[in-house]
């Protein structure tokens, strides 16, 4: 579920859209890869913006720079009170300079005067979605969760505690999952020369924090950004990881790639049962020497 809010530019003369408008100061830009995790820098058809120390849920802008005639902005629910914030601040910034007031939401025309209402009016409704989908989640055994910068795996003690509708502690918890910045593990697929098999294969760099799974698997939002996805966890026949080093050499960053292993023995021999946790599925690592990984 979301909300959608287009601006319209009118008049004659129009003004183009430049990159300083459309990634405002504090704000986190980029876009989602395949995984739902957030790279640097626009897509073709627009970007993604969140908090900077909120990160929230984040909002996707449909715009690119020369855009003169129209911007979209598209927030998903349940959303945090400080995603709607960052929402409607840049939906009065387009309407502003662009010299209008009126924007529509969800089809419905509005003035810049009705922004106070339409956000409280959102977040009751996003703190029963959130009740809602918590239930969901705790009935389906498992939850995930498209934040602003990483995809979430809910824990069994969170959802149970989200069933409540509280949405600080949605922004709490989303705002603490997603702060730092850590490498975010996401598997490569391969078929084998004998068109059957399936290699699914993992990276770490050595040196790096890496928030990487506890037991490898197929991400479900590879379906949702990859056109005609369609490998399962059962459809793969081989889980590996990919070791690598990357240093500064004359002030540019070059690399190697160290050697593969089976994900079985690469998790054995760093330990991510004892790992930190980060999620449902997902704990901390940082090697620190992967040849030790890769001799052992």
């Amino acid at each position: 579920m979301a909300v959608d809010i287009v601006i319209t530019q009118k008049g004659i003369f129009k003004t183009p859209l430049t990159e300083a408008d459309l990634s405002p100061a504090g704000l986190r830009v980029g876009h989602w890869n395949q995984a739902g995790a957030l790279d640097p820098g626009a897509a073709a058809d627009g970007r993604v913006l969140c908090d900077g120390a909120q990160p929230g849920r984040g909002c996707f802008l449909r715009a690119v720079p020369g855009e003169k005639g129209s911007v979209g902005l598209r927030q998903t629910l349940p959303c945090t009170p400080k995603d709607l914030e960052v929402f409607y601040g840049l939906a009065e910034r387009f309407c502003r300079g662009w010299k209008t007031d009126r924007f529509t939401q969800d089809g419905e025309e509005y003035r810049l005067s009705d922004i106070p209402r339409l956000k409280e009016g959102l977040l009751k409704s996003c703190s029963g979605l959130l009740k809602a989908m918590a239930e969901r989640w705790e009935a389906d055994g498992e939850g995930v969760l498209t934040g602003a910068v990483l995809p979430l795996y809910i824990e069994p003690e969170v959802i149970a505690r989200l069933k409540g509708g509280d949405l600080a502690l949605f922004q709490s918890y989303l705002s603490q999952k997603q702060a730092g910045d850590r490498y975010y593990a996401k598997p490569s697929f391969y078929r084998h020369d004998n068109g059957v098999d399936i290699l699914g294969l993992y990276a770490v760099t050595e040196g790096v924090e890496s928030i990487f799974p506890v037991r490898p698997f197929v991400p479900p939002l590879y379906s949702v950004y990859l056109q005609d996805f369609h490998v399962t966890d059962e459809q793969v026949t081989e889980w590996r990881v990919s070791l690598s080093q990357v240093w500064e050499e004359n002030g540019q960053l070059t690399g190697k790639t160290l050697g593969y292993v089976p994900f079985e023995d690469f998790a054995r021999r760093v330990g991510l049962e004892r790992c930190r946790r980060f999620d449902a599925k997902h704990v901390v690592v940082q090697a620190d020497d992967l040849s030790k990984v890769l001799e052992n």
